[in-house]
């Protein structure tokens, strides 16, 4: 591999290439932040261990890192995929520009949390749509995109389209997060924003224990949200 240094702090121990150093250090400030507040979130005093990382820069150092943690690992995913989660480490490979990939580690942390704390604490299988719309909105690229004005795009193409899907059939197993017709990943952010503009903080929380509702709901979200914001953009 390429000459990688270990960043860590309280929360989170990182690899990363040395000359991004300090690229590290802001990315540790982040998500040490929103480590925090996600702890308040999910009304926890601690996640009970360092979450570790490893942001590769080349596609053959991001396999490698993958197999040293992972050495049975044969996924195909591999050849394409970005962002992993193998051998208890989050990988990302950040091999175009590394900003792209600010909010990754803040991202990754909020799933991990999830998984923890909502679907095993409860023993429930994973509702895709539910932690992918939260953690698209809790990790803080919303906002960018907001306030740049692709938010409003992102709404005005939806509403155009007529090929959506229900929420509650997204799955990556399936194949059908992201396909020519529509990108999976515009719909969990228009969803989850819509939860968290419509909900109030202790309100959300309730409502991520509600399995019940949060199926019933996962059949009818994308087109609730997708009215709230045509009207509001």
């Amino acid at each position: 591999m390429n000459k990688y240094i270990t960043l860590e702090n309280e929360y989170y121990e990182i690899i990363l290439p040395e000359i991004l150093k300090e690229y590290g250090k802001e990315i540790l400030e982040y998500s040490k932040k929103k480590f925090q507040e996600y702890l308040d979130f999910f009304k926890e005093e601690k996640y009970g261990k360092k979450i570790k990382g490893s942001f590769l820069l080349t596609r053959e150092d991001f396999i490698n890192r993958i197999k040293e943690v992972a050495p049975d690992t044969t996924s195909p995913s591999l050849s394409w995929a970005k962002g992993c989660f193998y051998g208890g480490e989050i990988q990302m490979l950040i091999d175009e520009d590394p900003y792209e990939r600010f909010n990754s580690l803040a991202h990754e942390t909020f799933h991990l949390f999830f998984q923890k704390f909502i679907y095993e604490k409860n023993n429930w299988d994973r509702i895709v749509w539910l932690d992918e719309a939260l953690a698209g909105n809790f990790d803080g690229l919303i906002e960018t995109k907001i306030a740049n004005g692709e938010f409003k795009t992102i709404i005005e193409n939806l509403v155009k389209n007529p090929d959506l899907p229900k929420m509650c059939d997204l799955a990556f197993w399936k194949g059908n997060v992201k396909t020519e017709k529509y990108n999976g990943y515009d719909l969990f952010k228009v969803v989850g924003r819509y939860l968290i503009e419509t909900k109030t903080q202790n309100e959300l929380f309730t409502y991520i224990h509600n399995k019940d509702q949060i199926l019933k709901d996962g059949e009818k979200i994308l087109k609730e949200s997708l009215e709230y914001f045509n009207i509001k953009v």
